[in-house]
């Protein structure tokens, strides 16, 4: 499709434009690229590749900057591999060693380490509650209103929702509520929780514990509706400032738009639904408007070997790519380390020897 010396050319400028954010004359690949061509070759090059839609002239007497288009053939064809330094793997690899702490806690250390190794926003989101085992519901009374409920998985996840109780409701009662469902759920799989599982366990409930304690049933209702939803995941963010320095982003209204983005977290659930691997989605690939003027680079990670999460860095257009993805590749291993069963299990070996 492209001549060895279009590829060149085309390679240079991203490398100049994303070094630099400033539009790439035919003078600068020159003098700080080795083309082995003269400048009037490479204006040519560079006109024959804005005539191909590889390269925009954003004005008349501006350089060139890359296309969408163009990113996407750099991406799939010219981007070589990059490799992290040893202070950077050191800094992800550190991920694996707190994972005696809550998934949460794991997972919001890591967008902050995206984040500062990218220069961009790390988003992460937390691993889907069905693929581990619950082992506990809790049921904390708060005030005479509201309770907090929680449930635990043996993937480290905390899941957790404010429930308003009726006025006669008393301490012992929601107690007995968690111990119950804690009883005939703890050891099952997220997964084999299933509504009609939960119906003939509540059916059972009342025949047996609450039968006269109609607002008892009212809450275990709640928390069975809580239940069959299979919880949901979160969203951790880190870095979003940094958009605030990216040259692209210097006009408020697009960066309120993108804030806004932010704060979506539904929204950014269904945005971080991605297939197993690596995708990037440049420019106008994105569905939504506001994020037309950004990249997209996600990679999903395993938990005991179920693609669970997804780990993505969003930022302009203008991208280090190579390096982003090499970044990510090497979170999505700490994480999976984190977060696997097995290192569990010999961690609590060590731990009695």
């Amino acid at each position: 499709m492209l001549s060895e010396r279009k590829r060149s050319v085309l390679k240079a400028i991203i490398t100049e434009y994303v070094n630099t954010a400033e539009p790439v004359g035919s003078r600068a690949l020159a003098r700080r690229h080795n083309l082995g061509v003269s400048t009037a070759t490479i204006r040519n090059e560079m006109a024959d590749l804005e005539e191909m839609g590889f390269l925009m002239q954003p004005h008349v007497s501006a350089g060139r900057i890359p296309s969408d288009y163009g990113y996407r053939f750099y991406v799939d064809h010219l981007m070589e591999h990059d490799q992290l330094t040893y202070s950077e793997q050191d800094l992800l690899n550190q991920l694996v060693y707190i994972k005696s702490l809550e998934a949460d806690m794991v997972l919001a250390t890591a967008s902050r380490l995206l984040s500062q190794l990218s220069n961009y926003v790390g988003l992460i989101t937390s691993p889907r509650i069905h693929t581990g085992r619950l082992t506990a519901i809790e049921l904390i009374h708060l005030s005479r209103r509201l309770a907090l409920a929680l449930f635990f998985t043996d993937n480290g996840q905390v899941e957790n929702r404010v429930l308003v109780l009726p006025p006669e409701v008393e301490s012992r009662h929601i107690e007995s509520l968690a111990a119950y469902f804690t009883h005939r759920l703890a050891g099952r799989p997220m997964e084999e929780i299933t509504g009609q599982l939960l119906d003939e366990l509540y059916s059972e409930l009342l025949e047996d514990h609450i039968q006269n304690h109609d607002f008892i049933s009212r809450i275990a209702q709640a928390l069975m509706n809580w239940l069959k939803s299979g919880g949901r995941s979160r969203v951790f963010t880190g870095g979003a400032h940094n958009i605030l320095g990216q040259p692209e982003f210097q006009d408020v209204e697009k960066v309120r738009h993108l804030f806004a983005l932010f704060e979506e977290e539904a929204l950014l659930l269904q945005l971080l639904q991605r297939e197993p691997g690596i995708t990037i989605t440049i420019g106008q690939e994105n569905r939504l408007p506001v994020m037309q003027d950004c990249t997209v680079v996600s990679s999903t990670y395993t938990v005991n070997g179920k693609s669970t999460g997804t780990v993505a860095v969003l930022g302009p257009t203008r991208m280090d790519y190579a390096h982003v993805i090499s970044v990510l590749e090497h979170l999505t291993g700490c994480l999976e380390k984190a977060f696997s069963s097995h290192d569990d299990e010999d961690r609590q070996q060590d731990a009695v020897f």
